[in-house]
This record gives structure tokens, sequence and C-alpha cells, in this order.
């Protein structure tokens, strides 16, 4: 009989020192990384999780998979499908696009952001495939086309606090990076099940 774990809320974030080392990382990156650079770090790691997902059976690609937490992630994203983590992904760049379109006009996104609110369905499907590849080439095609992405305008992320859209950008890459790890978790565990 198969139970279902006890996981933290969605928003509970990360433990603290961790929430500290993510903050600091965040800050060096949108430092002293180029536009262009944490645009090829996004693509690189938004390729590895498409590549790493299209291998998986699309009757696997639905199946929960419960982690151990992965650093980067908070407690509520544990038990997520493949398909759960595309649509994260899709989820959370699409919002990034929009909120970059309001910054770069120097025009308040108006909204508070919650963890909550992006966190996928269990009922995911394989489309989202397709979905996160239109999502970032949509994405990275707006801010090839903007300057070096220092905004006055900044808006607050719940973890990390006031960003300003290279703040935004650098967080869209490390983002990426955290769900690749997990998708990684997600097939090497999968490979270990006994075939049915």
């Amino acid at each position: 009989m198969t139970t279902t774990p006890y996981l933290a809320p969605p928003g509970a974030g990360l433990p603290m020192l961790e929430r500290w080392f993510s903050s600091a990382l965040l800050k060096a990156l949108s430092t002293f990384w180029s536009k262009d650079a944490l645009t090829h770090w996004l693509r690189r790691e938004t390729e590895s999780v498409l590549a790493l997902a299209a291998n998986l059976p699309e009757a696997l690609a639905c199946q929960p998979v419960l982690l151990p937490r992965v650093t980067g992630l908070e407690d509520s994203s544990r038990c997520w499908s493949a398909n759960m983590v595309l649509q994260h992904l899709v989820i959370v760049d699409t919002g990034i696009r929009e909120l970059a379109e309001a910054l770069s006009d120097d025009t308040s996104f108006g909204c508070e952001l919650r963890i909550a609110e992006v966190k996928p369905v269990p009922d995911a499907g394989f489309e989202q495939l397709a979905l996160l590849r239109a999502a970032v080439d949509d994405y990275a095609q707006l801010i090839d086309g903007l300057g070096d992405l220092r905004t006055t305008l900044r808006h607050a992320h719940p973890w990390f606090g006031q960003l300003d859209l290279r703040g935004w950008h650098a967080l869209a890459a490390m983002h990426t990076k955290a769900h690749r790890r997990q998708m990684q978790a997600i097939v090497a565990r999968l490979a270990c099940q006994p075939e049915a």
C-alpha cells in the first residue's frame, strides 16, 4: 500500500543557511555574469532538462517520484513527476517573461509573487516538453532585444527580496539548474524500478 508522504506546504521555503547561500550566489551571478552568459546557461540547463524528460516513456513521465530534498528546492517539490517539473518551469519562465516586459518598460508588475501559485498539477502531460521549449525560446528572444537588464524598477521575490531584471534573469538560470538536478534524480529513480 502506497502512503502519501508528509511534505511541508508550498511556500515554506529553504533552510536558513541554504537560503542565505542561494541569495549570495544570486547576487554574485547578477553582478558578475553578463546577460548573454546567463542566457546561455539558462538554455543549456533547459536543453538538459528536455533531453532527460524526452528519454522517458510517456507512462513513466507522469509518475510522481518521492526524492530526498534537492538543494535549492523546497520540501513541497519532493514528490513530482517529470512532467510536473516541466510544467513548473513553463509557469515560472512564462511569469519571468511577463515580469521582464514590465520592468524593461519601467512599469510596475503589479502583483505579489507567491510560491504556491507556481506549483504544477499532478496530471501535467507530455505536452509540457514542447511548451517548455517554446516558453524559453520566447523568453530568450525578449531578453536578447533588451539592454543590460539593469532596471531601476525592481520586483520582490518571496525568498530573495527586491530584484532588478538582471537579478530575475540570473534567477531563471539558477532555478532551472536546480530543477535539472531534480529531473536527473527522478530519471535515475525511475530507472531503478523493476519493470512491470
